[in-house]
Formats: C-alpha cells, sequence, structure tokens
C-alpha cells in the first residue's frame, strides 16, 4: 500500500475514497477564512487536488519534495498557482516573507520533534503579522476505534502523535494555539487533530 500511494493518481483515489481528502476541505471550511487575493503558501503540496477547492484569486504557493507530486501538480495546477520541490527552510521564508496563510494537511506526523520546531520556527517567519497557520493530521487518542488505530499505525508517517504532542509542538513556535479533535470527517473511522497557530 505505502509503494502504491508513492503515484499521485493512486494516493489521490486512496484519499478520495476513504474521506480523507473531503476531510481536509471540510476542515478548512470550519477553521480557515480565505478570500481571493490571499497569500497561501501549502506545505507538503502533494498532487495539487486541494486548488480545486479554494478560491478564485487566492495566490498559491505549493511546497512538497516529492519530485512526482510536483510534476502532476505541474501539470494539472500550473495555471491556479505555483509549485515548488523543494523543502521549506529559512530561505524559503526569507523568499516567500508575507503569507496571510500557511497550510501543512497531513503533514506534521511526516517530521521527528527536533526538525518539526525548526520548520515551524520557519512558517512563523514566513507569515504576515495577523497570519494564520492551519494544520490536519491523524491524531491518537483514548478510546478511538480500532480502525482508527490501525490506521494510524500503519501510516507512512512515523510520527503520529496525540493532541498533547500536537499542541506542544505548535507551541514551540507560536503564541495562540487552537487545537481541536474531530472523528466525523472521513468516511472511515478516523481520529483528526486541527490545529490553528498565530504568532
Amino acid at each position: 500500500m505505502k509503494e502504491l500511494l508513492k503515484h499521485p493518481a493512486l494516493y489521490q483515489a486512496y484519499q478520495n475514497a476513504g474521506g480523507f481528502f473531503g476531510a481536509r476541505l471540510k476542515a478548512i471550511r470550519d477553521y480557515l477564512t480565505l478570500r481571493p487575493g490571499m497569500r497561501v503558501i501549502d506545505i507538503g503540496c502533494g498532487p495539487g487536488y486541494i486548488l480545486r477547492h479554494l478560491p478564485d484569486g487566492i495566490d498559491y504557493t505549493g511546497f512538497d519534495v516529492d519530485e512526482a507530486y510536483i510534476a502532476h501538480a505541474r501539470r494539472s495546477f500550473g495555471h491556479l498557482g505555483t509549485f515548488h520541490c523543494r523543502h521549506f527552510d529559512a530561505a524559503a521564508a526569507q523568499e516567500f516573507a508575507g503569507a496571510d496563510v500557511v497550510m501543512m494537511n497531513g503533514v506534521l506526523h511526516h517530521i521527528a520533534d527536533d526538525e518539526l520546531k525548526t520548520t515551524l520556527a520557519n512558517i512563523r517567519d514566513v507569515l504576515a503579522a495577523d497570519g494564520v497557520l492551519f494544520t490536519l493530521d491523524g491524531c491518537y487518542r483514548d478510546g478511538q476505534s480500532r480502525i482508527a488505530k490501525w490506521l494510524l499505525d500503519n501510516d507512512r508517517g512515523h510520527f503520529v502523535r496525540d493532541r498533547d504532542g500536537y499542541y506542544d509542538l505548535l507551541c514551540s513556535a507560536f503564541a495562540r494555539v487552537k487545537l481541536e479533535i474531530r472523528d466525523n470527517y472521513s468516511r472511515v473511522p478516523y481520529t483528526f487533530a486541527i490545529g490553528v497557530a498565530q504568532k
């Protein structure tokens, strides 16, 4: 399964079938306000399908380190945004400073604590003074369904955390952090941690 998900079309089909992509759309709708003209950075943008669902007029920049995903995104959605096959690091934060929103959909659980703290500090630097970081990740919690736990245990990301784990990491870089748990976003049983952070 993990090998199959390396292919952009199969990855997106899996996301759609399980309702995971729909969960992203629901969370964005519930926790973000996006308007035309906003500068949006999407870290871990994958094959770029989220662009179909963002408001017209968004100034969108996607980052991902997977060459196949970025190639697919450029072919399919290059007319709607810009895509970079590179890590989001301090140089990128300086280059793209002034962003209104940074999105990280299903990304935090792929990054170890120390590296993630550095990445979050870079995100804080790229955001405008009133900018927002939005995160969505699978999350462990007491009492969750066996299916949800099995899916999390077998995720490609090796750093799935509980609510406190995500919250503490976001607080390492941001002064204002809101983190909520939702179990009703996907077709299959799954637990999501949704973070909204500001300077």
